[in-house]
């Protein structure tokens, strides 16, 4: 905050938080946030989130200096390390909808079995990389409850894919690079992201902002896939495609 000159009331405002009291709990260890927080507040900062989540004793020795992108990958371990120390949530707390802090929790706990999965399968999706990275990913599963069924009005493998099949090139490419990078590295992948997306019956597309956690998963056979959890930061009133 200091070397960007924000104040506390600045970066509330960026993190999308409505109150800016809750930044001051926060920053005070008064309030264990969701890991929404501080993947807002790493995303207003322009930093890895990993920065916000390490451990007290091992504070930085000078100044912060931002990681370039190429380190992001190698800083994911590290973040969910650090994350897994955060979580002392028990799958009984999971409730109506689960945290990201949960679902990890689960990942961890089952060693990402999706035969012990009933209690949060409605809430996430199974994925698995296109053979092109240009291509569509593949569709395995869509949870009826997870966002990209409660967002596109469905839990019908096609209507994820025509959704899909909006993204460009570059969005595809990124898309199935990540999913083969989880896959063949057993490490998760969280990554805040926005999305415009189209709703043709009515000729309108909203902006969504979210979460979204990927994770190493096997079935019963020990077939592997990726289990795509997000989990929505924002969502702006919806416009009109004539402006």
């Amino acid at each position: 905050m200091k070397s960007q000159n924000l104040s506390e009331a600045e970066l509330s405002a960026r993190a999308g938080f409505e109150e800016a009291s809750i930044l001051d709990e926060i920053m005070r260890g008064r309030t264990l946030p969701n890991m929404a927080a501080p993947v807002r507040l790493a995303d207003a900062l322009g930093i890895p989130v990993d920065v916000l989540l390490r451990d007290r004793n091992d504070h930085l020795k000078g100044d912060f200096e931002a990681l370039p992108m190429q380190e992001v990958d190698r800083q994911a371990a590290q973040l969910l390390s650090a994350v897994f120390k955060a979580t002392e949530r028990s799958l009984d707390r999971i409730g109506d909808r689960p945290t990201l802090d949960s679902i990890i929790a689960w990942w961890k706990e089952t060693d990402g079995d999706l035969s012990r999965s009933e209690q949060i399968a409605p809430h996430f999706d199974l994925v698995s990389a296109a053979e092109a990275l240009t291509s569509i990913p593949r569709i395995h599963h869509v949870g009826a409850l997870g966002l990209s069924a409660t967002t596109l009005g469905s839990a019908d493998n096609s209507r994820l894919e025509n959704f899909l099949e909006t993204l460009s090139t570059s969005d595809l490419t990124e898309l199935n690079g990540q999913i083969r990078s989880v896959a063949h590295s057993g490490v998760g992948m969280i990554t805040p992201l926005k999305r415009i997306v189209p709703f043709p019956e009515t000729n309108e597309t909203a902006e969504v902002s979210f979460v979204r956690l990927m994770l190493p998963v096997r079935d019963a056979s020990g077939t592997l896939f990726v289990l795509n959890y997000s989990t929505l930061l924002s969502e702006s009133t919806p416009r009109r495609t004539d402006g």
